[in-house]
């Protein structure tokens, strides 16, 4: 069920079109396919494999990311087309996507917001029977650029007899129900933040 935050103010172009942007980013490199054998060293200590963190290829690329994303953002900034500052971060809960946004959370002064709706396909939402990510609040020990308060537009539940084939618990059906998600996220996003630009 998604929960819609209050309309903002359209921003307006000279002729009336209101204009939005959202810049998709992916995480950076994965540690554990930078080496492999992570996976089963986490496992022994009882980590989640799903949620390796960034490898020392995925930092610098999270690094740069941030750098071009400002380059862009200002060369955005002009009268026709719209303000050249970035309102919101997003990103999934996964570990691998706020070490991604923290530079860029850094670069423009604004925090980053964990969006379940952004969970990636496989997602293992937590339940009253499991609690498989950390929690904002968690992560925010860590991430002190993390808004803890945040309420995500679309949270993920679980398909009935459907379970993540890398760690055994209740997770979302791919790809039916995850592109059902997607489609649905992204009209909560176009009318949550509509006239906005977003990360």
């Amino acid at each position: 069920t998604a929960v819609m935050a209050p309309s903002l103010p359209r921003r307006e172009t000279t002729d009336g079109d209101v204009i939005s942007r959202i810049y998709l980013i992916r995480h950076g490199d994965r540690f554990d396919y930078a080496n492999p054998s992570w996976a089963d060293s986490a496992k022994k200590s009882g980590c989640l494999v799903t949620d390796p963190p960034l490898s020392a290829l995925g930092n610098q690329q999270a690094s740069e990311t941030a750098a071009y994303l400002q380059k862009i953002v200002k060369e955005n900034n002009s009268p026709m087309s719209g303000s050249g500052e970035i309102h919101k971060i997003l990103v999934s809960p996964y570990l691998r996507v706020i070490q991604t946004a923290t530079p860029t959370a850094h670069t423009f002064g604004i925090p980053l917001s964990i969006e379940n709706g952004l969970s990636e396909a496989h997602a293992t939402p937590d339940t009253s029977e499991q609690q498989v990510l950390p929690t904002p609040h968690q992560r925010f020990a860590y991430f002190p650029m993390l808004d803890p308060h945040y309420n995500s537009l679309l949270n993920v539940k679980p398909t009935p007899g459907f379970y993540c084939p890398k760690t055994g618990y209740a997770c979302e059906a791919f790809a039916g129900k995850y592109c059902q998600r997607m489609e649905t996220f992204a009209r909560c996003l176009e009318r949550t933040h509509y006239g906005r630009n977003i990360v």
